[in-house]
């Protein structure tokens, strides 16, 4: 291949990885995980904002009662069943203020005698807020799809694929001879050169679907208007059923029914929840959630399907693997690629590395880039004195690589410790995040590149051994499901390797050579007269 395509495509790659990685940093972080993001809620959650559970049978009789006595529930309820990843409460509701248009949750169950109570609070889904940092970058402004750093996120994976494919295309020549190779010396741009390849090369596959993914999704709804206008036109996109008579709240199909005439369709499906919709009008809805086990499905955790909560016979839907056609087959693989939900934990815990690995790409790019600019002023005899970009670079590295994490161990530490019945606990997990990441940004450009990162490295560490210590120290491990055990079981591992590599980074320190941006040597500023005159070489062995 000719060196001036090779340049070109180095350039594209370069420039498109710049552009996009700290954003994808965030995301990919984030991302990892929201692997577990189940697990976390279920830590999260505090004594006074949960409800009794109940057994499965009384399920029938509890949705009933909610909406004799609730019949605002019959909007939109939800039923958590026994398999549901999270549990707050067997049922619950949103109210919907007319003026203000905020939104009330609502959850019921039966207590020990078996009398209705019902309850308002806010819970901490701290596992949703993470996923929102992963859709968004950590960009504030907007919610859901309309989320302004969604659509920026849509930008930057279209920049993260032109950077994935160039980077291939610039690793053809010596892919032999370079293939997962890691060299270790004095040159420390080829050695993260190196580990920049291996980190792309051997993820290559799962970063061209979550690029390719993350695009389709970010722009999901302009993309269904411009296909609405110029495919469907006046048609329908989607066939409605035909309206039907009002029923009663008691004519809704039992839940064993219903399970068992979707286990004659799936045999795999097994109930989590249901969600209902308009109950008291002519158009009713509902869709049930279910665990898959293998199998690709529509959620990032459970196949769905779509029916009439008052017909117990189901109908035909695209959603479920068995229906799958050319189309439907292959929407229903870009959610569960991206999801990394077709292959239960096992897939989620290789998502999870591959997650932190797809960051450690960003970073060491990031890396590879400052680098580049010592070796550049270095061939032109440049004296060590920094240039603006590669300290702002290198500073911009430190500070949003570890002010994500500090931020998130921030967050969760809120989430463990406020009271979630007497706070807005939306409010502070978000502000206590943004609080921990700006911290470490402002900290970055306080200190030196270096310093900064051992410092923010020992502020995390800390930051992240407190998780597992709060747990204990509110005695919520005693019983505690298996999950929340491994939330904190990872966050301890998680402290402890943040700790070692400040550790490694200490005593790295002495060999940092004086004109790299992560030396803590502070230059004086340079001049034309203060470069030294060089000797003449009048020593016999030298000369010779």
């Amino acid at each position: 291949m000719r060196v001036e395509l090779i340049k070109t495509y180095k350039s594209v790659h370069t420039w498109t990885g710049i552009l996009a990685g700290l954003f994808l940093y965030i995301a990919f972080v984030a991302g990892a995980l929201t692997m577990f993001k189940g697990p976390l809620n279920q830590w999260a959650l505090q004594p006074e904002t949960t409800l009794p559970s109940i057994s499965v049978e009384k399920y029938d009789s509890l949705i009933t009662e909610v909406l004799q006595a609730h019949p605002e529930a019959a909007k939109r309820m939800t039923v958590h069943l026994p398999l549901a990843g999270l549990q707050v409460a067997p049922v619950s509701w949103e109210i919907e203020d007319e003026v203000t248009h905020d939104h009330t949750l609502w959850y019921a169950s039966f207590d020990g005698n078996g009398k209705l109570i019902t309850q308002s609070f806010t819970v901490s889904a701290i596992g949703e807020f993470v996923d929102h940092l992963h859709r968004t970058g950590g960009i504030p402004g907007g919610e859901g799809h309309d989320a302004f750093g969604t659509y920026v996120l849509g930008v930057v994976a279209a920049l993260y694929f032109i950077a994935l494919v160039s980077g291939l295309i610039i690793f053809l020549p010596t892919w032999f001879k370079d293939l997962l190779v890691l060299r270790k010396g004095k040159n420390r741009k080829r050695y993260w050169l190196d580990f920049h390849n291996v980190l792309g090369i051997t993820s290559l596959p799962f970063h061209l679907v979550i690029a390719f993914t993350a695009f389709v999704f970010a722009f999901h709804d302009p993309l269904y208007d411009a296909l609405r206008v110029t495919a469907y036109g006046d048609s329908p996109m989607f066939t409605r059923p035909a309206p039907q008579e009002v029923k009663s709240f008691s004519e809704l199909v039992p839940i064993a029914e219903l399970e068992t005439a979707i286990q004659e369709w799936e045999s795999k499906f097994q109930m989590a929840e249901i969600l209902y919709i308009n109950l008291d009008t002519r158009s009713p809805r509902m869709r049930v959630g279910g665990i898959m086990h293998g199998e690709v499905v529509r959620g990032a955790e459970y196949a769905y399907v779509l029916g009439n909560p008052y017909l117990s016979e189901i109908p035909y839907s695209s959603f479920m693997p068995s229906n799958f056609n050319g189309y439907s087959g292959t929407v229903m693989s870009i959610f569960s690629l991206h999801f990394g939900s077709f292959g239960g934990n096992a897939v989620r815990w290789v998502y999870f590395v591959l997650g932190i690995m797809g960051a450690l790409i960003f970073f060491t790019g990031n890396l590879l880039w400052i680098e580049s600019r010592r070796k550049k002023r270095r061939a032109q005899g440049a004296l060590p004195v920094q240039t603006t970009s590669s300290m702002v670079m290198a500073r911009l590295t430190v500070g949003v690589g570890l002010g994500t994490i500090l931020g998130i161990a921030a967050s969760m530490l809120a989430v463990k410790w406020l009271p979630h019945a007497q706070v807005d606990i939306e409010f502070w997990q978000k502000t206590t995040y943004y609080t921990g990441f700006l911290f470490a940004v402002a900290w970055a450009f306080v200190r030196r590149p270096m310093a900064a990162a051992r410092q923010l490295l020992v502020f995390c560490a800390a930051a992240i051994f407190l998780i597992p210590i709060s747990s204990l120290i509110k005695g919520e491990l005693l019983g505690a499901a298996t999950q929340v055990w491994a939330v904190d079981f990872v966050a301890l591992l998680i402290g402890v390797s943040l700790a070692l590599l400040s550790v490694h980074l200490r005593k790295r320190q002495a060999k940092i050579e004086p004109d790299s941006v992560w030396s803590e040597v502070v230059e004086s500023p340079v001049t034309e007269s203060s470069i030294p005159t060089p000797l003449p070489n009048t020593h016999p062995q030298a000369s010779s």
